[in-house]
């Protein structure tokens, strides 16, 4: 979770900050018509590359409380789960119940990975590396869905206008790059990306994964950055429970 709004206010955008004009985002409206599924359908097809963020689960240290990342390749070590472009958290764990082996709970995560969110620290090493891939990083817009629980905080009209994609109306601020680390309420943004669309970030908030698409190099970028657990993919590639080809289908994890 981010910082909460009386943290520390240089982090937390305000409702005044919150844009009338929401014109900038006209083209990811007409790009993103329709949701399928498809990673296509939350960030606009039309890069050449396409990276998954996988957001960390966390382990706490039981002397001191203190949160530390799990990657999921770590679990995965666990459960004999495989790594690929559209692993799913609950396929992850099912492989190591369907083997008798666990989820790994206990002995390797406490908490699973946030569903619509990061921790501050991946937006940070997001916003470290796409700030030196493009050439506008002081011109930067960030979409916070209208439905997100943090909002409650934020005195918003009811008709202050909204980005929309399906399902998904966003309120918009604008700010440079490394804002990014910034929340509306406590909540980080859920779309960013720079004036001169050199990639495009989603963080839905329904998902344990964060989507960008950019170009090559900026990919293998993203990929040699430490902090970050990152796979390739691309934009027809399925971000559903069920979209695990590899590991075994878990039961439907969010009911029927």
């Amino acid at each position: 979770m981010m910082l909460s709004n009386n943290e520390d206010e240089g982090l937390v955008w305000q409702a005044h900050d919150v844009l009338d004009d929401v014109s900038a985002g006209d083209w990811v409206t007409a790009a993103l018509p329709r949701f399928d599924a498809a990673i296509g359908s939350l960030v606009p097809p039309i890069y050449p590359a396409y990276t998954r963020v996988l957001h960390p689960a966390m382990r706490v240290v039981s002397d001191s409380g203190e949160q530390v990342p799990v990657r999921w390749t770590e679990v995965a070590g666990m459960t004999g789960a495989v790594i690929h472009p559209t692993v799913e958290w609950f396929s992850l764990l099912h492989a190591g119940i369907s083997r008798g082996a666990g989820d790994g709970k206990d002995t390797v995560w406490d908490d699973a990975p946030e569903i619509g969110d990061m921790p501050e620290e991946q937006f940070v090493a997001l916003a470290t590396v796409l700030a030196g891939h493009t050439e506008t990083p002081d011109d930067c817009w960030f979409g916070f869905w209208e439905g997100r629980g943090g909002l409650s905080d934020i005195e918003l009209s009811k008709n202050t206008p909204r980005l929309h994609i399906p399902g998904r109306d966003n309120y918009l601020v604008h700010g440079t790059v490394r804002d990014a680390v910034r929340t509306l309420g406590w909540c980080g943004p859920n779309l960013w990306w720079p004036q001169d669309r050199a990639w495009f970030v989603a963080t839905d908030i329904d998902l344990m994964s964060t989507y960008i698409g950019s170009s090559t190099d900026y990919a293998r970028a993203l990929a040699a950055h430490p902090d970050l657990e990152v796979i390739d993919t691309g934009n027809l590639r399925k971000v559903t429970w069920d979209s695990d080809e590899i590991n075994p289908l878990p039961p439907r994890p969010y009911g029927q």
